[in-house]
Parts: structure tokens; sequence; C-alpha cells
């Protein structure tokens, strides 16, 4: 059996890039809860807790699927190379770029020609934001409720999966934030992250009734919103 090795001055995070580390750069949280204590001990009552906290607001880490998290380092000169390799922290990492290159060129298409044919269902469909009315195309976009990468095919293109919403409620409502929901009630719920300060600046308020908010057909997928995505 492998002897672990802790360091008593590790932080949390210091601990957690070293298990992604030895995975090849990303790993999913079950295993990084499993492996962590080769670096140092879990301390205080939800270590595991911690652990995710970390690795969701310390910027050295990059969420990459539901659950499973990569150093930011790799993920980046994942994106930049151009090579057949890329070293990373004196670890070589193949990557079979022509091949690669290829399928995620059509997958990138699929996804453009999806998303707006998405859009413009949308903005036939509903026409305007329901939080500020604003009724500019330009600056309208196009939000899924359930985020796209965790849709089948139907989802990503059905419009009871979408709101039109104005660049700064879309930014609060989307998956990498989720700093605002709504119930099928047509209340906007407002994460207590936010201070009362920003919260008054938005110029809503939690539980505030948006009259034109469109829920009829969206139930599921705003359930699905609140209990995944929402950060309250």
């Amino acid at each position: 059996m492998e002897k672990n090795i802790v360091h008593k001055d590790l932080t949390y995070s210091e601990a957690i890039e070293l298990v992604i580390l030895d995975n090849g750069g990303y790993a999913p949280l079950k295993y990084i809860y499993e492996n962590i204590e080769k670096y140092r001990k879990k301390t205080g009552l939800t270590p595991d807790n911690t652990i995710q906290e970390r690795v969701q607001r310390d910027n050295r880490f990059t969420r990459i699927a539901k659950g499973i998290y990569a150093l930011t380092d790799f993920v980046n000169n994942l994106e930049n190379s151009n090579d057949k390799y890329i070293e990373f922290t004196d670890r070589e990492v193949v990557i079979k770029n022509i091949e690669r290159a290829e399928t995620e060129k059509i997958v990138s298409q699929k996804i453009r020609i999806g998303q707006n044919d998405f859009r413009q269902a949308l903005l036939k469909n509903l026409k305007k934001c329901p939080i500020t009315n604003l009724d500019e195309k330009r600056l309208l976009i196009a939000s899924h409720i359930k985020p796209w990468v965790y849709c089948d095919n139907n989802e990503r293109l059905d419009i009871n999966n979408g709101f039109l919403l104005s660049p700064l409620f879309d930014k609060l409502f989307d998956k990498s934030v989720g700093l605002i929901t709504f119930t099928t009630e047509k209340e906007i719920l407002i994460s207590n992250k936010l201070t009362k300060e920003n919260i008054q600046r938005l110029g809503v308020t939690h539980k505030q009734i948006i009259e034109d908010l469109p829920v009829k057909g969206r139930e599921d997928f705003l359930e699905y919103h609140r209990r995944y995505i929402f950060q309250g």
C-alpha cells in the first residue's frame, strides 16, 4: 500500500492542486475527496464541503464538466497549444491535435448553427427581456435555463428551455454564476451571495414578481436551474 506523504503546511488549495496534477491535470470531485489526504489531513466538520468550495472559488481551478475540475493552467495550455506535444509542469501531455481539431471544428459548427436557431426562435416567440423590457435584438441574449452542456439534443433547441435576457441578467442567470433564478410563480430569486448594495443596484428585489416572465412549459427546466445552478 502506498504511504501517504502529508505536508502539514499545505493549504487546501495547494493540496487539491497536487491531487489534480497526480491525475493528469483534471479530476472528479470524488477523486479529490478520496486522495487529498496524501498531501494534507482533512480538518473541520465538513472537509469535503471545504474542498468543493475551494475548487469552485479558487481561480487556479476550472470546471470542465459537472463535478469535474481541471487546473486552469492545464486548460489554457491545451487551448493555446498548436503543437502535437505540450509540456505541463514537467509532465508531457500527448495531444492528437489533427484529429482533435477536425472533430472540434465539426462540433463547433453544429453548436453555432443550433445556438443560432435557438436564438432566432426565442426572438420570434418572446421578443424582449421580461425583467428590463429591453427589446433591442442586438442586446438580447438567448439564455438556456438548463445549460447547453447538460442538455440532450432536443432540450438544446427547445424554446421552453430558454429566456431572452439583457446582458447583465443573462450573466447573473448563467451556470458559471447562478446568482438569480425564477420560480413558476414568476418570482425572481436573488442569491444571498450578492451584497445588499449590489442587489439594490440591480433594480429588482428578492421574490419580486416578473409579470412578463414566460413560465408555462418551462416548469421542469426552472426546477433544474433552481436545484443545480442557483447559488442560493
